[in-house]
């Protein structure tokens, strides 16, 4: 149709090209159930009122089906869901929609397969109670899917990392000295997560019934991935939108039968939603749109509606969400523009507004600013500069995972020291500013911390700079309107003697403004460069915004 607009083929090629009209929808990042065209085509015949909405079933199998997961996965890949799909009858067209879903799901939901790995099965070729463990790469050996010959443990990273496909996955296992299994009652091999499936259980169209498994770091997301795929093909399940259920047995004796198609309900208020939208619709026509819109929705009293949400709207946390819904069936083009009832006028907020003038005057002079992380170590804030710990001062984090992220930053210094050090095969002098925020404690807040905005810059050279530093200092100081103290200027700024451990001694100072102290430059300290890996002397200032916003 596109080539036929704007005629980019010759006259005999577009006469063999089709007429019939191509769709391109773009769906919302959140909404997973329409990712496959199985589960959109449902959304839209229920939307058009061609049917209701679909109601998923867990039916007991004639004999139980069992997961059992090792203790040894704990460290790999911690938890497995799983459903079987019953007599399910695959066209060519539905089967690729089967492996492409779960690639789109492996590409959004999963996150690469970082947080959740499907593996789909015929059923027929194995048999449980199946088994989830992590096996010592020598004893591992199978054919994997696509492949004629058996694959060893020793050697399958050094395999696929000529699999441009499979290659970018690797990264997950391949320092682990056991590699997580999927197998039948019999040892069989099913998959090797989250890499690859093994041929023996592969998906054909002749497969009639699947299992699925889902391998996680991620025990929600393994199960929203679970109901996404079941709701999509139990459509082609001779018993419609039906699935058997899988008990998994975890090693700490916890059971739990997946997957889990329990509905959640809540109640939304009538009048919120009309006034956050900016509609005036009843209760009964609310529910009814719902309803289009696969919430199941029954009208409770004139200003509530009951809404329950099925498995697979993972999407719906909150009535806003709800609310979003009745916007989207009402048709955002035919909600009436209308002037917001309150005037206000929007202005840059002082802080930013101060901060760009700032760094405006920084970059003018030839610096480069840097952005550092607002975590930092108490050895980077406290050893390496040469201070006392001082907890008083410092916002600690609880339970840190790295000792890199102990506390929120005291002073700007640090970073830029550390980015002085990755800077430092750059050509001299190294000229870095930053303005930002550091955390301290204070009492008197509600949080019990406030941030205060600085700026600072250091200048990194093969000798001193301290007269470069003062007159960077000298020019911010004048750009905000605060000239030298004098006779004529006494309420001006003045420095004085400074005597802090970062800096070397006598030659430091302190900037002071209304008897404040507001700022400090001077050159930094041989102990300090060492610390950080610094082998050239560093001039640095740091000055307080706060005074002057």
């Amino acid at each position: 149709m596109a080539a036929k607009e704007q005629k980019t083929l010759d006259k005999k090629k577009l006469q063999a090209l089709s007429d019939t009209p191509i769709y391109k929808i773009d769906l919302p990042a959140n909404r997973y159930d329409l990712l496959s065209i199985e589960s959109f085509a449902v959304a839209l015949k229920v939307f058009m009122g061609d049917m209701p909405p679909p109601v998923y079933k867990a039916i007991e199998p004639p004999t139980p089906h069992e997961m059992v997961v090792s203790e040894s996965v704990r460290a790999v890949r911690p938890y497995v869901v799983c459903a079987v799909l019953r007599n399910v009858t695959f066209s060519p067209a539905s089967y690729k929609s089967f492996i492409d879903l779960q690639d789109k799901l492996h590409q959004n939901l999963c996150r690469k397969r970082t947080l959740v790995s499907v593996g789909t099965h015929d059923m027929d070729t194995v048999k449980g109670p199946f088994k989830y463990d992590a096996v010592p790469r020598k004893e591992i050996d199978f054919v994997p899917l696509k492949e004629e010959q058996v694959l060893n443990g020793e050697n399958f990273i050094e395999h696929y990392q000529k699999d441009l496909q499979l290659c970018k996955f690797l990264h997950m296992i391949e320092k682990e000295p056991n590699f997580p299994l999927i197998r039948d009652a019999d040892d069989v091999v099913m998959s090797l997560p989250p890499i690859i499936n093994s041929r023996h259980s592969q998906i054909t169209l002749d497969t009639k019934n699947i299992f699925i498994e889902a391998t996680a770091v991620d025990e929600y997301k393994a199960n929203v991935c679970i109901n996404q795929i079941i709701a999509a093909f139990s459509y082609y399940c001779k018993e419609q939108f039906t699935v058997e259920p899988v008990t998994v047995k975890y090693a700490d004796g916890r059971q739990v039968v997946t997957p889990d198609l329990s509905t959640k309900e809540m109640e939304c208020k009538v009048d919120w939603m009309n006034r956050s939208i900016g509609i005036e619709w009843g209760a009964e026509d609310m529910a009814r749109c719902l309803t289009k819109m696969l919430l199941e929705a029954t009208v409770k009293d004139a200003n509530t509606i009951s809404v329950k949400v099925p498995p697979t709207r993972s999407d719906i946390l909150h009535q806003v969400d709800v609310m979003e819904d009745v916007a989207i069936a009402y048709g955002y083009n035919n909600i009436v523009k209308k002037a917001p009832p309150t005037l206000s006028v929007g202005k840059q907020e002082p802080h930013s507004k101060l901060s760009h003038m700032v760094r405006m005057e920084f970059a003018q002079a030839g610096y480069n600013e840097a952005l550092t992380l607002s975590l930092a170590s108490y050895d980077d804030c406290f050893v390496k500069m040469r201070k006392e710990k001082d907890l008083a001062l410092a916002v600690s984090i609880a339970n840190p995972q790295t000792p890199e992220f102990q506390m929120c930053r005291i002073s700007l210094l640090p970073g830029l020291m550390r980015t002085v050090f990755a800077s430092i095969a750059t050509p001299v002098p190294i000229k870095l500013f930053e303005v930002s925020d550091v955390v301290l404690k204070d009492a008197t807040q509600d949080t019990g911390s406030r941030n205060e905005r600085r700026a600072a810059a250091v200048y990194c050279s093969t000798s001193s700079a301290l007269d470069t530093i003062h007159g960077l200092m000298d020019h911010v100081l004048q750009m905000l309107g605060c000239a030298p103290k004098s006779a004529a200027q006494p309420e001006g700024y003045h420095i004085a003697p400074s005597e802090d451990a970062a800096f070397f001694p006598g030659r430091q100072a302190e900037v002071f403004v209304k008897g404040q102290k507001v700022g400090i430059f001077g050159i930094i300290h041989p102990q300090v460069l060492k610390a950080f890996g610094v082998g050239m002397p560093v001039t640095a200032m740091e000055l307080n915004l706060e005074p002057f916003v």
